[in-house]
């Protein structure tokens, strides 16, 4: 009995370390989103073999079928696949069609993450997206200082790079609110918890390379300050005051001459000139695409894409064009303009209307209000673990839908798979109500 009991514990042992390989891998995971993008996907590939040689498959299947995110991001799927079958290809899409198809499949890559347990592992794995986070900071120090070799490793924090440099910047900002929402949280607090998110924040602001990191960042910090308010005349006068600085800064901003150049990253200044500029340029812009202005430098393209693709979107509203007809649609009624060139409008709303119309538009909103649902159904769990991961899965979902008004973070898989990523560690073991 003894023998058959030594041999049943040493043949369970490696299949029980073997089950828990998925949790291990995604673990590392967010380290992978602040180097070249072959390390992500690399990791991501590392992480589905992992799930392949598990095994437990009844139990992975059980916590997907039940995960609250399943139906949303099936329903995303199935309204995007009425819509190919509606429209088929569209005229001058044929080759574009199905890598268009499949960008609007993003969130399908997020299943697999889904049949994940809850764990200590989701601690382990925020905590290394901290760590990458102040590494990223630090090289984007170096590079400042011009220290860093212009290598592949390195090559998105010494020039801009588009997306990947953008994405850094998002980070960056993800990770300093987040670790700012843990800070306020805990009662103690090391002075080097402090010193890393002020280094984290410092880096964000004055050397990354995007305006979209600056604006979710302060809407991640105004959803964090509006959810520990209390109703009363003390908080209420707390909460004013970011109002009425925005409402100074707009002012100042306004009333500054118009730059000579709003192309920040070719402009020669210190790195808190650029903020000013950065700021000074975004709401410029703003007001002149509200007056039917026409900026003349490339960031005022924008404007040109938003009033071009309106119009595209008011003639076929509820089911759109069809998959892949923005780019060929566009150049055509875009001829002349500055921006008749580009390949996506800048926003995944605008590319959604345009190509799958308000249903389309719908389905992808109803996947972040699930995202939002669940982070307020954490915020009630009576399980201490869940509630920390609230205030991070709301101001990620915060992130992601303002991002997605300035970039294309779910047809760029730049964007879309680090979201998914940081997306797999805080919706793991969450479950629909019974």
């Amino acid at each position: 009995m003894r023998d058959a009991i030594h041999s049943t514990a040493s043949t369970n042992t490696p299949m029980t370390a073997r089950s828990d390989w998925p949790e291990q891998v995604a673990v590392w995971l967010p380290l992978t989103l602040f180097f070249p993008v072959a390390w992500m996907y690399t990791g991501v590939v590392l992480f589905y073999l992992s799930l392949l040689v598990s095994g437990n498959w009844q139990q992975k299947w059980q916590r997907l079928r039940q995960h609250p995110m399943l139906l949303p991001i099936l329903g995303l799927s199935a309204v995007t696949a009425v819509v190919a079958a509606l429209h088929g290809k569209p005229d001058g899409a044929q080759q574009e069609f199905w890598p268009a198809f499949g960008h609007y499949q993003t969130y399908l890559f997020l299943l697999p993450f889904l049949t994940l347990q809850a764990g200590a592992w989701q601690g382990r794995a925020l905590n290394v997206f901290f760590g990458g986070a102040t590494l990223a900071a630090f090289l984007f120090v170096l590079s400042s200082l011009h220290l860093l070799p212009d290598v592949t490793l390195f090559r998105s924090y010494v020039v801009y790079l588009g997306n990947k440099s953008i994405l850094l910047g998002m980070l960056l900002a993800i990770a300093s609110a987040w670790l700012l929402s843990g800070l306020v949280a805990r009662e103690k607090n090391s002075a080097v918890q402090w010193l890393q998110f002020l280094f984290i924040t410092a880096a964000m602001l004055l050397l990354s390379k995007t305006r979209t990191a600056l604006v979710i960042w302060v809407l991640m910090l105004l959803l964090m300050m509006l959810s520990r308010l209390r109703w009363n005349w003390r908080s209420l006068l707390i909460a004013a005051l970011p109002l009425l600085a925005t409402v100074g800064l707009w002012q100042y901003a306004l009333s500054q001459p118009r730059p000579p150049s709003c192309v920040v990253n070719a402009v020669q200044a210190a790195p808190w000139e650029k903020v000013r500029l950065r700021g000074v340029c975004t709401l410029q812009q703003i007001r002149d695409f509200s007056e039917g202005r026409r900026t003349g430098d490339d960031d005022g393209m924008r404007t040109e894409l938003y009033r071009v693709t309106s119009g595209l979107i008011a003639e076929a509203p509820w089911s759109g064009h069809g998959i892949g007809s923005w780019m060929p649609l566009y150049r055509e009624r875009a001829q002349g303009l500055s921006s008749s060139t580009m390949t996506t409008p800048h926003s995944d709303y605008l590319l959604y209307l345009t190509e799958t119309g308000v249903l389309g538009m719908l389905a992808l909103l109803l996947i972040y209000a699930q995202q939002a649902r669940l982070a307020w159904r954490y915020s009630r769990s009576a399980a201490s673990d869940q509630r920390s991961l609230a205030m991070p899965l709301a101001m990620l979902t915060l992130g992601m839908v303002c991002g997605a008004a300035f970039n294309a973070i779910l047809r760029d898989g730049v964007f879309a798979m680090a979201f998914l990523v940081l997306l797999a560690v805080l919706l793991a073991g969450a479950k629909r109500p019974a």
